[in-house]
């Protein structure tokens, strides 16, 4: 075990460089600005009535989303905005992360270094996961300086921490489910079919939600934890049971279980 971690730090600190690196960093990083300024300008349209009537369908589609130009509600209109958004770039991260390897060619390299494939794995999942994290907390701060500009009311200590742990809960949700992405990239060797995925699992879940079964489909957890689903679709939200948390440990344990197993025993030649 000592020997993993020993061979871990090193890994870690490649994956971390490659992404401070990469200009996908910037692209993922540039997606959640204009999420959270999406936020922010559907919250400064509706402190003005008038002049949300005046942009149409703009203004009412704030209205639907936003609700009132407050604190409470510009959490649940962001939370709504990002159980899609981060699905997409987070999912994105994780493919890049894994898929690149294969596409640069330099996944031969990594083997031919006398570190073992689950330390390289394991650096790769928290590289990505904290990525992640990162653009959530730049998501977070834009939001407050936003919310700040605008001169939203209702502002608490209460709110903001609840609104934080919502978001941070719904970004961890999220972000484990995009574990089976990386298994997509390693099987396939690239990125393609593991953007595919992304969007298929999309469309699956607004079919299988409008159907009345989000709370069986793992990635529609999300999207029903944090009120997401209810607000998209105008209709009262299946509650989330036991079994809805069941199944995503189910899927992302597996998911990553293969991950692992295929980068130790497969032949990546």
């Amino acid at each position: 075990m000592s020997n993993f971690f020993k061979e871990l730090a090193p890994a870690l600190r490649v994956e971390l460089k490659k992404a401070l690196r990469s200009r996908t960093l910037w692209l993922t990083a540039l997606g959640f600005v204009i999420l959270t300024a999406i936020s922010g300008v559907f919250m400064y349209i509706l402190k003005d009535p008038e002049q949300a009537r005046r942009l149409g369908l703009l203004g009412a589609k704030a209205q639907f989303l936003g609700g009132t130009a407050d604190w409470p509600n510009y959490f649940n209109l962001m939370l709504t905005l990002m159980s899609v958004g981060c699905l997409i770039i987070f999912g994105f991260v994780f493919t890049w992360v894994f898929g690149r390897e294969f596409t640069d060619k330099t996944v031969f390299d990594w083997l031919a270094l006398p570190v073992s494939r689950a330390a390289i794995v394991t650096a790769k999942m928290i590289a990505a996961a904290c990525w992640s994290a990162a653009l959530m907390i730049l998501s977070f701060l834009l939001m407050l300086a936003l919310g700040t500009w605008v001169g939203l009311p209702g502002w608490s200590s209460g709110v903001v921490w609840h609104g934080l742990g919502l978001m941070a809960a719904t970004a961890a949700l999220v972000a484990v489910l995009c574990l089976p992405f990386s298994m997509v990239a390693s099987l396939t060797r690239g990125y393609l079919p593991a953007i595919g995925s992304i969007f298929l699992v999309m469309i699956l879940s607004q079919v299988i939600t409008q159907l009345g079964n989000g709370q069986y489909f793992p990635w529609t957890v999300p999207m029903l934890f944090s009120g997401a689903a209810e607000a998209l679709s105008g209709k009262t939200a299946e509650p989330l049971g036991a079994i809805s948390y069941i199944l995503v440990a189910a899927v992302v344990i597996m998911c990553a279980g293969i991950t692992f197993f295929w980068w130790r025993y497969a032949d990546q030649t």
